[in-house]
């Protein structure tokens, strides 16, 4: 949202109304990155980075970025040559905005531009001040008390569960080899499904791939307060969940701000459809469609829950209890 500013002196004085301006109401939203030089579409990608970013910094005990200051990473380390198309043709793939392209490319001021920093344009928009702006107050997660268990599903063959001395099934022995929808190579990660038909459909696919192995379908029940105090992470399809699928999908590692994901202990998000070889043939992430590579059971996206990390895994065997539910015949 835009608030618009003017300055204006006394009619009496013989000096008119100066111009107005529109500025961004909010100095953390979209509308900022637009304002300070980033075209649309760069600005809802670099504000989706920044939202998981926020996140992270969120649950640790300082800061390492402010918004603006985020908003400036973007800006890849590249010295253009001297000539004017040059510079252009850099900054349209940066994604700068046409306005700023023109003002920076303005002839008068070449020696300038060939002297000054990459981000110092930005820079200079990034002088925003408004009464609706507002400045984000960080904290480490808290315990919740919101009572209730949710459960959640996972079909596995059964000769991957194991047991520990108790005869408890070991959560450890449910993780997910690679590539996975969030992980191309290595880590820690464990998927569930909150829907039990999910499970099911999962089922099928095993005991038609591994006719050896009979499928289960396991239960994990864990506190609501444990989920709550974590706190997930709800990632919708866009062009953020295209990107992370079509490189991990790949077996290629997240790199820049998008492996900074990894750093979530849970993110809830829609399911990948496609194998991993049909992903893999497109030419990029814009190309995954949500009719051809999101999995929908009986009408409805598929959610899964994706826990991360070794200290993940540890507590959800201190406060998680896994049972096989499995319906047999």
């Amino acid at each position: 949202m835009f608030s618009e500013a003017s300055s204006e002196n006394s009619a009496d004085s013989g000096v008119g109304l100066e111009p107005s301006f529109i500025v961004p109401e909010y100095l953390e939203s979209v509308e900022t990155l637009e304002y300070i030089g980033w075209e649309e579409g760069k600005a809802t990608e670099i504000w989706a980075k920044w939202e998981i970013v926020k996140e992270i910094q969120s649950n640790e005990a300082g800061l390492q970025y402010e918004f603006l200051e985020y908003a400036l990473t973007a800006i890849p380390y590249f010295r253009p040559e001297d000539r004017q198309e040059d510079w252009d043709s850099e900054m349209l793939n940066w994604g700068v905005g046409a306005e700023l392209r023109a003002a920076i490319m303005d002839e008068v001021y070449t020696n300038i531009r060939l002297t000054e920093a990459r981000t110092s344009a930005f820079s200079t928009n990034n002088a925003i001040n408004t009464p609706g702006n507002t400045t984000a107050i960080t904290q480490l997660a808290t315990p919740s008390t919101v009572p209730g268990r949710l459960n959640l599903y996972k079909a596995i063959a059964k000769d991957r569960v194991k047991h520990d001395p108790t005869g408890k099934i070991s959560i450890d022995s449910l993780l997910s080899g690679t590539p996975t929808d969030f992980r191309g190579a290595g880590g820690t990660t464990l998927y569930f499904t909150p829907t039990l038909g999910v499970a099911e459909y999962y089922r099928g696919y095993i005991r038609k791939r591994c006719n050896s192995a009979a499928p289960l379908i396991l239960e994990l029940s864990v506190p609501n307060s444990f989920i709550e105090a974590l706190p997930p992470y709800i990632l919708k399809f866009g062009d953020l969940w295209k990107e992370i699928v079509y490189t991990s999908r790949r077996g290629s590692l997240l790199k820049g701000d998008l492996k900074q994901i990894h750093r979530l202990p849970l993110i809830i998000a829609p399911t990948a459809h496609s194998h991993n070889k049909s992903i893999s043939s497109l030419e990029d992430y814009h190309q995954i469609s949500p009719i051809q590579n999101v999995l929908y059971i009986e009408g409805s996206e598929a959610i899964q829950y994706v826990f991360q990390g070794d200290d993940m895994v540890y507590n959800l065997e201190e406060h998680g209890e896994v049972r096989d539910i499995t319906r047999r015949g």
